[in-house]
């Protein structure tokens, strides 16, 4: 069975958590940093403490080297997942690192919910936007500490959608619900 690996929600909000849906959308395209993530995540139990790393482009473009497995993993006490938004319309690819025009910054999610019947994962997140403005693309990152014991934010999902409009001092409600 083929399904769509992901759906995002986006909406306007005047306190960040309820939100209105004004556009939704299902999509199908990965990022390659999502896919060398989950990648780099399994892997047979080695005979001795062996580390594993993973190489992923941060939202700059640079290649960032990450301990998915050591004494020194790179979900610490400030690692998790970000939301972003954009206005940029430019298509979106598995190449992506970062959002073509950011609204606002980069907003921490909610912790994720899983469903079992029907084998969901969603997560959500609103970025305030004092000006407003016309949201064209959503962003799902994680952040998290590389080899050089530095955060880095690094996209996993980038979606271009249709117009969204959020009014000023309004916040832009984003959903992601990855499928499993």
């Amino acid at each position: 069975m083929i399904r769509t690996p992901h759906i995002i929600r986006i909406g306007e909000s005047i306190d960040g958590r309820i939100a209105r849906t004004l556009a939704e959308k299902k999509s199908d395209l990965v990022l390659d940093n999502f896919g060398k993530w989950l990648a780099a995540l399994i892997r047979p139990v080695p005979g001795v403490a062996t580390s594993k790393n993973v190489t992923l482009k941060d939202t700059g473009n640079a290649d960032r080297t990450f301990a998915v497995f050591s004494t020194a993993g790179f979900n610490y006490t400030l690692a998790g997942t970000k939301i972003g938004v954009g206005s940029s319309g430019t298509a979106a690819a598995r190449t992506d690192y970062n959002l073509g025009a950011i609204l606002g910054s980069l907003e921490n999610t909610t912790d994720g919910v899983w469903t079992s019947s029907s084998g969901q994962v969603t997560l959500s997140g609103s970025v305030f936007l004092s000006a407003g403005g016309t949201v064209r693309e959503t962003g799902f990152f994680g952040r998290w500490k590389d080899t050089g014991d530095v955060y880095r934010d690094i996209m996993l999902f980038h979606d271009v959608v249709s117009d969204v409009i959020i009014g000023a001092g309004k916040y832009a409600f984003v959903q992601y619900t990855i499928q499993l």
